[in-house]
């Protein structure tokens, strides 16, 4: 294996833990980033999930239904906006046509195959780096306000079973025994999914964490430097154009997120990944003397309410909406009737506290499955796509470009989500 002069594009997880990757395996990386630090996109104040047991793309059969009425229905979890839609024809056909079962259960086993392997990884840099972010080992709970919810729920688990997951279905008595502050809606609750290994944590603390143990190994990170180009010489990139300056470089790894495919189009090399808006609430709990203790899933509205010291939480929901950032009142009014449908006896005193409201950028491929490897263009990589997964597959998309680029065994099969798809 020889040392490789890398440059990265893109601080959020995925660019920072290949850097910490890259860094162990003896090349030395250069990190850009448009932003004042790490983590402050996608990464900033997310659902907090680290998740192997939500693989499934939301691009499952029957999603063409879903879009179509949500123009109708301003609280739909799922929700189409017009006005974006001229630009994303292409990505938008390749996003249904990929949504046939066979489709869908094959990216989901994929990757489940690289969530799983994933988090491994990340709790093995967490105890070897003593990161501190909140994190929750107590696994996620799906809750299921029918017996066909649960149905479904066990459906798409068993298919998994094989390949490693765990989970255990709970009866009413069952979910209130694990988590005790559900017992205001237990009329309402007909079972509930556990997954054991699941875990949760803020994925923006342990992104500066990790940033700042890359940059002591040697990582060297460059704040309010905006990537403009790729400098291409006869089908090799060999660096990358700022506004500044031009640098060179062996290796160039594209993890720019949602904005990663702006930068490939002037190569002829068209990324099917766009943004999927997400919202996220982060409540202060600091004065409940009782307080939820593992992560609730409300599957009806791609919704999640996830503890983290002394604060909730609450992300989720679908907005395909271009690079529209606005904060539309409707889709938080979602967000604070989770809240009050999963935990009446906060609700009152949790928003009327202070309320740290925030829309985010979720980068998701047309088939579901991350891009991790080298383009045709030789010399630019990527890990950019992961969609909802984003944390959940960080550090195991970094282990699998690392084995890539230095020629080793990779740790799971690269073919799902081989750069060749583009």
């Amino acid at each position: 294996m020889r040392r490789r002069e890398i440059i990265i594009v893109g601080a959020g997880l995925a660019g920072v833990s290949a850097a910490w990757t890259l860094a162990r395996h003896g090349h030395s990386v250069t990190v850009l980033d448009a932003l004042v630090g790490p983590g402050l996109e996608t990464s900033f104040a997310n659902a907090g999930a680290l998740t192997p047991s939500e693989p499934e793309p939301w691009n499952q059969p029957g999603v063409a239904w879903q879009l179509l009425a949500s123009l109708f229905d301003p609280h739909a979890a799922m929700k189409l906006r017009l006005a974006p839609l001229p630009g994303l024809i292409g990505w938008g056909l390749r996003f249904l046509r990929n949504s046939t079962r066979a489709r869908h259960i094959a990216a989901s086993e994929a990757n489940f195959g690289l969530a799983r392997y994933s988090l491994a990884e990340t709790q093995a840099v967490r105890d070897e780096l003593g990161l501190e972010f909140d994190n929750l080992k107590s696994g996620t709970l799906k809750l299921c306000r029918n017996q066909a919810g649960i149905n479904a729920a066990v459906l798409a688990a068993d298919r998994l079973v094989p390949l490693g997951l765990n989970y255990r279905v709970l009866d009413r008595a069952g979910t209130l025994a694990l988590e005790p502050r559900l017992t205001a809606i237990a009329d309402e609750i007909a079972g509930s999914i556990h997954y054991p290994d699941d875990e949760s944590g803020d994925a923006h603390r342990f992104t500066k964490g990790l940033a700042a143990a890359a940059e002591a190994a040697g990582v060297s990170f460059e704040w309010g430097t905006r990537v403009i180009e790729l400098m291409d010489r006869g089908g090799q990139v060999v660096g990358v154009r700022t506004e500044t300056e031009e640098i060179e470089a062996d290796t160039i790894i594209i993890a720019a997120g949602h904005t990663a495919w702006s930068l490939l189009k002037p190569l002829g090399l068209h990324l099917p990944v766009r943004p999927v808006k997400g919202y996220s609430l982060t409540l202060d709990m600091s004065d409940l003397q009782t307080r939820p203790a593992i992560p609730v899933c409300d599957e009806a509205l791609h919704a999640i309410v996830t503890p983290m010291g002394d604060r909730l939480r609450v992300a989720g929901t679908a907005e395909i909406a271009g690079n529209d950032r606005r904060l539309r009142p409707e889709r938080v009014e979602n967000l604070k009737s989770l809240v009050r449908a999963i935990y009446p006896q906060f609700a009152d005193r949790l928003l009327t506290g202070e309320i740290n409201a925030w829309a985010g950028f979720r980068p998701m491929s047309a088939d579901g499955r991350p891009f991790i490897g080298e383009t045709r263009a030789r010399g630019l990589w990527l890990t950019t796509g992961h969609g909802h997964l984003g944390w959940t597959q960080a550090m195991g998309s970094a282990g699998l470009l690392a084995a890539l680029i230095d020629g080793e065994e990779p740790p799971v099969d690269p073919a799902p989500f081989a750069a060749s798809r583009i």
